[in-house]
This record gives structure tokens, C-alpha cells and sequence, in this order.
């Protein structure tokens, strides 16, 4: 149910001036073989074209060295980050104790 009326979509009638017995062939044609290269195919194997690729590239070259810095790069900020958290709570803390509140 919907809250407003909506008109439908305006319909076309569209007649081709031409007819091309010829391309219709040729179409109906091109249809039939490719399902009929698609029913031979549709139990083989379809290689991993960009995994093959990328196992390759590592055997050949070894691993980047751009995945090893991120991860340095990130297990350091990380540590970093820890660590001031770590030094603001026991400055919080000492000075909770100073003022004699703890």
C-alpha cells in the first residue's frame, strides 16, 4: 500500500524501419556456439591467474619489504601509544597522591 499514487512509466512502442534477416542468423548463431562452448567448459579448472602471479613474484623476489615495515611501523606505534598511556595514569595517580586524595 502505498501513500501516494504513482503513474506508471511511460511505455514506447518502437518499430525497426529495418530488417535484417542476415544479422538475426548471425546472432541466433553466435548464441548457439557460445553455449556450446560454455557447456564444455563448465567443468574444467579456471586457473588463479592473480594468485599464480603473486606466488611467482615472492619465489622470484622474495616478500616486499613495504608488508615487513608496516608491520614494524605498527607494532611500534602501538607500544609507543601503551606506553603513554601507562606514564599519564601514574602521573595521575602521583599526583592523586599528593594532594592527599588517595
Amino acid at each position: 500500500m502505498a501513500l501516494f499514487k504513482t503513474d506508471k512509466p511511460k511505455q514506447f512502442t518502437y518499430i525497426p524501419r529495418f530488417y535484417d534477416e542476415r544479422k538475426e542468423e548471425l546472432d541466433s548463431r553466435i548464441g548457439e556456439i557460445k553455449k556450446e562452448v560454455e557447456e564444455n567448459q563448465a567443468g574444467q579448472y579456471v586457473p588463479n591467474i592473480r594468485g599464480r602471479m603473486r606466488s611467482r613474484h615472492d619465489a622470484l623476489y622474495g616478500i616486499t619489504e613495504k608488508g615487513s615495515k608496516q608491520l614494524i611501523s605498527r607494532r611500534l606505534l602501538t607500544i609507543v601509544f601503551v606506553g603513554m598511556i601507562l606514564l599519564i595514569g601514574y602521573y595521575i595517580l602521583r599526583i592523586l597522591a599528593v594532594a592527599g586524595k588517595i
